[in-house]
């Protein structure tokens, strides 16, 4: 099984994605018709516990990252 937030990069183009749901059966991602590679990267995501929007944090910052939504915390969702 592949987790949500591993992230694969095109080794022509560059273009990155994230995988948003783990995907059970695996996940082969290909771009310039060739196989994407999977990078260090990891996504991490949060839901607010008010309204149950979702984000994913992509690249950490040089501070800690405390997102906020609807007036309150969000929470970190386990890997």
């Amino acid at each position: 099984m592949i987790p949500a937030g591993v992230t694969y990069r095109c080794i022509v183009c560059g273009a990155e994605l994230t995988l948003l749901r783990p995907a059970p059966e695996g996940f082969e991602p290909r771009c310039c018709n060739l196989d994407m590679d999977m990078i260090e990267t990891r996504a991490i995501f949060y839901r607010c516990p008010v309204c149950g929007a979702e984000i994913a944090q992509i690249h950490a910052g040089s501070s800690e990252f405390t997102p906020r939504c609807c007036n309150t915390d969000m929470h970190r969702l386990a890997a």
